[in-house]
């Protein structure tokens, strides 16, 4: 489970990708895929959570790494050129590194 804090020492990755609706569901697979079968195991690496707008028009990657080297030799690493290929058919995702500087939550959680 990621920790989102202004505390946690994490760098943290949001890569947006926009997309067709006719191609977000095979977006997410894909990137699914790719955490699942290489990014999950590269050291360094922390969590990822994978969101789609309701429009059908964005995918959204929310990665931390404990450090920004770590997410850089992964990029690097051409064992994962295989999962990036098909993903770079059907986007070109804006990647960017960020800082927590504030987060906060509800002293009691609701369920709907």
């Amino acid at each position: 489970m990621p920790e989102i804090s202004s505390d946690n020492r994490v760098v943290t990755f949001i890569n947006v990708f926009p997309t067709r609706p006719r191609d977000q569901a095979k977006l997410v697979d894909l990137l699914i895929k790719a955490h699942e079968g290489t990014i999950r195991h590269r050291s360094g690496y922390v969590s990822t959570n994978i969101h789609r707008s309701v429009d059908g028009y964005l995918v959204v990657d929310y990665t931390q790494w404990e450090r920004r080297e770590d997410f850089e030799a992964m990029v690097r690493d051409p064992s994962v050129a295989p999962y990036f290929g098909p993903i770079g058919e059907l986007t070109k995702g804006e990647q960017k590194a960020y800082d927590v500087v504030f987060s906060h939550e509800a002293a009691e959680v609701r369920q709907l």
